[in-house]
């Protein structure tokens, strides 16, 4: 366990007595964590093994090229942690739902993106290096984002404040065992197997999404009993929040005049929350089930619009890449 960022604040003691109250030693939403094997062991080696694939494609200079032009990493960073939250914010006084709902909502905001939006970013056909460098960035600055915007979400929907504290050393092993250590291993045996990645290359994105599909439904029939209560609750909330935020960041790039592809990777960067970090903070540090169950809902429903931009994205792409082509013909 490495050290932590505090935000220490004083805490309203009616309020605190009735959300611990109402939190039991072991909650149906902890075991979605804790009990599923889809989620704990099943959600992560998939994640790992994705981002090796997505290793094969990407190079150093790949990177490098972000350093020299980093405007897209810029319109990224403001996406991510001033549209999105307001957008949480917004979500959450439009829906009725508790104050506890609308605390987790904004909680989910907060939080980095998500592991996957690296393999949707790839499937979508953006720029990977581009988006596993804006997953890193966000991680990093969780550790201020998620203590300022909960603590502002206590004050405005509950009349409350907070102590919140992330591990640090943990989170950062977590995105190197999910993220970095992967796609570097995929990148060195692009650069010393380069034959084997041409060869399995065509193929990565084919198994990305396959098993992706696979294990949402997986996931959500072994949630079957829970589903109905999550939607009907927060479903509307969660689904505008991530179509919002998806179509919302990408449009942030295009009028920042991003290419098609940056555009892309911000939209799902934008969209695409680590709402398993959400559930865990709601559970362990507010002590809340209440306040982890938009994590829940939201982690499940993003996928359906941030599918919709991996089909529209490769077809954007495909376009532009078909134009580009026609223009480099004599004659035309």
């Amino acid at each position: 366990m490495g050290p932590f960022f505090v935000v220490r604040s004083r805490c309203a003691p009616g309020i605190r007595v009735t959300i611990a109250a109402i939190a039991p030693s072991r909650t149906p939403w902890e075991g979605i964590v804790q009990d599923n094997p889809l989620i704990k062991i099943a959600l992560p080696i998939a994640i790992a093994v994705i981002m090796c694939g997505i290793g094969l494609t990407l190079r150093g200079s790949d990177f490098r090229r972000i350093g020299e032009n980093p405007k897209p990493v810029l319109i990224g960073v403001l996406g991510h942690y001033l549209l999105l939250p307001s957008l949480g914010f917004a979500m959450a006084w439009l829906f009725p739902m508790s104050p506890e709902f609308a605390v987790g909502l904004v909680l989910v905001a907060a939080c980095p993106s998500g592991s996957t939006s690296n393999a949707l970013t790839f499937l979508a056909r953006g720029n990977v290096a581009l988006a596993v460098t804006l997953t890193v960035i966000s991680a990093l600055i969780t550790f201020v984002s998620v203590p300022l915007l909960v603590n502002l979400a206590l004050q405005f929907f509950a009349g409350e404040t907070r102590e919140i504290r992330l591990p640090v050393g943990q989170t950062i092993l977590h995105l190197a065992v999910l993220v970095l250590i992967p796609v570097l291993l995929g990148m060195g045996i692009r650069r010393y197997a380069s034959g084997f990645a041409v060869r399995v290359e065509p193929w990565v994105s084919k198994f990305a999404l396959g098993f992706l599909l696979l294990l949402i439904v997986a996931i959500s029939v072994a949630e079957r009993e829970r589903l109905p209560e999550w939607l009907s609750q927060l479903g509307p909330a969660a689904l505008t929040l991530c179509c919002s935020a998806i179509g919302l960041g990408y449009l942030l790039g295009r009028i920042s005049g991003l290419a098609l592809r940056d555009s892309i990777t911000v939209g799902m960067e934008v969209g695409v929350q680590n709402s398993t970090l959400a559930i865990v903070i709601a559970l362990s540090l507010l002590q809340s089930p209440q306040i982890a169950m938009p994590g829940a809902v939201y982690g499940l429903l993003m996928y359906l619009p941030a599918l919709a931009m991996v089909v529209l994205g490769r077809r954007a792409v495909a376009r532009e890449e078909a134009r580009a082509s026609v223009s480099d013909i004599p004659g035309s």
